[in-house]
């Protein structure tokens, strides 16, 4: 049995994992934006996260498409 991956299912992999990494950078900035304590910032930049992640996804739909 040989389990071994695509190249196509690696970036498929990568691809909803960076999905999911902008789902809660997505979520996380939206509940840090509505925080009632002004000054109860955090030190997460999560908007740089969520378009990190969202170039990752992309990138890496493209390089499944074109494993294909």
């Amino acid at each position: 049995m040989d389990y071994a991956l695509t190249d196509r299912q690696f970036w498929e992999i990568i691809a909803a994992i960076a999905g999911f990494m902008i789902l809660i950078s997505t979520y996380a900035d939206r509940r840090r934006g509505k925080r009632t304590n002004i000054e109860a910032v955090g030190f997460m930049p999560w908007t740089a996260i969520t378009v990190f992640s969202v170039m990752a996804a992309l990138l890496a739909v493209a390089l499944a498409i074109k494993s294909v």
